[in-house]
């Protein structure tokens, strides 16, 4: 058998074998070292490439050692440069994406207000919808109606629906935009439906943005017909009625009338409303008795009055239009005005002008006292404005701006009627002579959340010996007298009477205290609870939401705690509910980080239970 050549090179004598290169020996030198690392590199992923230079001097980590080598020969010092082994990347996988659920969209994020995009983080969907049924459409409370508004305009990942829910009947995105309008903010509620394309087209959602225009004056005809393009509902036909008579378009109007006739139509007033504004006649008004929207709208189109029995209705934002409407009459229009104005569908200036309208009997304005002793209702408060718009004389002004602060439940300080009387204190000069104003005049400023002019007043207070009665208030504002010193003349002051109800109060008014970081001594705490737990004051809160309350806000679920929040405060606002219970609201919002959202409710209550 024949050696190959390799046999015979290494068989043959020394003497005559061929002297191996200098290349030649490198070459073999790199190939046992790179078939050495070829399975360690297979297996073991090296560190990655850089591919720009090392800055000097940078926090760098240590080099890998290097590869052994199977080559006992030792490495040669200037290795030809090689290409490294990369290991080959695993297969691509094509897998469908989940659909992206747009509901959450909003038009406030984290530097525009908004409450941060996780806001829905940890509430399945069906909990959200719930929760969000439950949020009250009017509250007497600028702050939980701010914090309510910017909860629902929030930018935030959709609500995720638990394994194997079902879709729900509406979406998270038509609730949105339809929460908003019933607050009176239709405005707002396009903002929100502009970035929510489906949210308009859920028939609900559509009429209540349409419904807040009519009642505010400020309908876009063409925008509203082509909102209704799709839906069956008689109210988009009757809304082509009113349209179309108000544009100058009679026959179509009446054309459109017919149909609704022949349709089945069957509400006296919108067709008696309709027949007026499409033919010139003049209807009987006294049909109306519980006026639509729509109806209040044509009412006002055809400057008819709403009758009075028409103003027994509780939705403020209907309350709002009878006010808006200049025919009817004054006292109906400030009744109504002030109890639209309390749930903040009126603003100061549109109370202040119905206030003006208000009509004086006799010498009224000259025995204003002796009316608000029989009469603490809207039409005294408009003739207290009336008189003070016309005295000139300092003395009876400050009289005045005293019987205005008296007028105010706790309700009111926080909102427009408030904000009336606060402008009447502004041209007030804080001295001693008005001392017996600072109280009630803290009060007002703090509800308001005007720090200065409260300010003022309590520095009034604290000067002329008033101090005794205003340690929580003075706690809202650093730099006051909000420490021990201050506390005790309050507590017993506060517990002068010794009844049970004072204690009660006092109990919840230091809760609400220690709630924004104040510390309240433990001897404060048993004296107000008299050597027992502290007591409550108001209705006892709902068991479930105020144990969730509790739970929402530990996880640091913050949607959920606000929405728990609102729904505990309810339609009666900071300065209706028990202060134990906005004690709670006020941690547990701290807790999520909405520190000021929490401190702004704190102010209202505060002031509202010192009364």
């Amino acid at each position: 058998m024949t050696a190959s050549r390799a046999d015979r090179a290494g068989n043959a004598p020394a003497p005559h074998r061929r002297r191996a290169t200098p290349v030649a020996t490198l070459i073999v030198a790199l190939t046992t070292v790179l078939s050495a690392a070829a399975p360690l590199a297979a297996q073991q992923p090296g560190p990655p490439i850089r591919l720009v230079p090392t800055v000097p001097g940078a926090d760098q980590p240590p080099p890998e050692p290097p590869l052994p080598s199977a080559d006992p020969k030792p490495a040669p010092t200037n290795p030809a440069p090689t290409n490294p082994i990369v290991p080959r990347p695993p297969p691509v996988r094509a897998e469908a994406l989940a659909a992206a659920d747009p509901d959450g969209d909003g038009v406030l994020d984290d530097r525009g207000g908004g409450l941060g995009i996780g806001l829905w983080r940890g509430l399945p969907r069906a909990e959200l919808l719930r929760l969000l049924a439950a949020l009250p459409p009017a509250t007497p409370s600028p702050a939980a109606r701010d914090l309510t508004r910017r909860l629902l305009l929030t930018a935030a990942a959709g609500p995720q629906p638990a394994p194997g829910e079902p879709p729900p009947p509406r979406r998270f995105a038509a609730l949105k935009v339809e929460a908003l309008a019933r607050l009176g903010d239709p405005a707002a509620a396009l903002r929100l439906a502009a970035v929510l394309p489906d949210a308009l087209k859920d028939d609900a959602a559509a009429r209540a943005v349409v419904d807040a225009q009519l009642l505010q004056d400020a309908l876009d005809c063409p925008k509203a017909l082509a909102l209704g393009t799709g839906f069956t509902d008689p109210y988009w036909k009757r809304l082509e009625v009113f349209c179309r008579a108000r544009a100058g378009e009679r026959s179509e109007a009446l054309v459109a009338l017919g149909a609704l006739r022949a349709g089945g139509e069957r509400d006296d007033a919108f067709l008696l409303l309709a027949e007026a504004m499409a033919g010139g006649t003049v209807p009987a008004v006294r049909v109306v008795k519980d006026p639509t929207p729509l109806s209040l709208a044509m009412l006002r189109a055809l400057n008819l009055p709403v009758p009075p029995e028409a103003v027994a209705v509780d939705e403020p934002a209907r309350l709002a239009a009878v006010a808006r409407n200049a025919a009817t009459d004054p006292v109906t229009r400030v009744g109504a005005a002030e109890r639209a104005a309390g749930m903040l569908f009126l603003d100061a200036r549109a109370l202040a002008e119905a206030y003006q309208a208000a009509p004086a009997r006799g010498d009224e304005l000259l025995r204003l006292r002796d009316l608000a002793a029989r009469d603490r209702g809207p039409r005294v408060r408009g003739l207290v404005q009336q008189a003070f718009a016309g005295a000139m004389d300092g003395n009876r002004r400050m009289a005045l701006a005293a019987l205005a602060l008296d007028l105010l439940d706790p309700p009111m300080l926080a909102g427009p009627a408030g904000a009336v009387v606060a402008a009447m204190l502004d041209s007030v000069t804080p001295n001693a002579q008005a001392a017996h104003l600072a109280p009630a005049a803290a009060r007002l400023y703090t509800a308001q959340a005007r720090e200065d002019a409260a300010r003022r007043w309590l520095d009034l207070a604290g000067r002329t010996g008033g101090a005794a009665r205003l340690w929580p208030l003075a706690a809202q504002w650093a730099g006051h007298w909000a420490g021990p010193a201050g506390l005790q003349p309050w507590l017993d002051e506060a517990l002068r009477t010794g009844d049970p109800a004072a204690r009660a109060r006092a109990s919840g008014i230091l809760a609400l205290v220690q709630a924004q970081g104040v510390a309240v001594p433990e001897d404060a705490w048993l004296a107000a609870a008299d050597g027992g737990a502290p007591a409550g004051a108001g209705p006892a809160p709902d068991p479930a939401l105020w144990a969730r309350l509790k739970t929402a806000a530990a996880e640091g679920r913050t949607g959920e705690t606000v929405l728990v929040s609102l729904a505990l405060i309810g339609k009666l606002g900071p300065a209706g509910t028990a202060p134990v219970v906005m004690a709670r609201i006020v941690a547990a919002l701290r807790t999520v980080g909405l520190e000021s959202e929490a401190r702004a409710l704190a102010r209202e209550a505060v002031a509202a239970a010192l009364g």
